[in-house]
């Protein structure tokens, strides 16, 4: 199971490193407008990936590993609010969330050991694999909204490709 939570999680930083080429070219006016989707932007989306992978991966599942990882710092930059962060300390913080991902995967003990993940109003009681494979996936799919998003914007994109890492 590590071997294969690796290889998602290392696809997931390659594919924010090519996502990134791409948004480091766009306006600000571009990666803020408003396209119709549920977090309304492009700069939306991406913060609201990085708000998940930093609250629930290094957040919460960080805290099952039997040595967690020191990501205080990305803790801090959570809880003053990511929407009220330049774009340029965003690619910063992505980048740190992607390699503490990595290193996480290493750390934990037990992928099948059953934690409780709760939310206001749901709660999850699943093997630790699975809460990794959801938030990784959960990655996925908004980037896939970011490339539609981009799409519209005839601006030229394409930050799949598993097998290309």
């Amino acid at each position: 199971m590590r071997e294969m939570l690796q290889l998602q999680a290392r696809y997931n930083q390659f594919a924010n490193n090519n996502m990134l080429a791409v948004l480091e070219n766009l306006s600000p006016s571009d990666l803020q407008k408003d396209m119709g989707v549920y977090y309304t932007s492009v700069l939306g989306t991406f913060t609201h990936i990085l708000e998940g992978d930093i609250a629930i991966l290094l957040g919460i599942i960080n805290s099952y590993a039997p040595n967690p990882l020191d990501v205080k710092h990305l803790q801090d930059a959570l809880a003053s609010g990511l929407q009220d962060k330049s774009f340029e300390s965003l690619i910063v913080l992505r980048k740190e969330a992607d390699r503490a991902i990595i290193e996480l995967i290493d750390r934990v003990a037990d992928f099948a050991e059953v934690k409780i993940l709760s939310f206001p109003g749901v709660s999850f009681e699943k093997p630790i694999a699975q809460y990794f494979l959801g938030m990784l996936n959960h990655s996925i799919h908004h980037r896939g909204q970011i490339a539609a998003i981009l799409d519209i914007m005839n601006v030229p994109n394409d930050f799949a490709g598993m097998l290309g890492i």
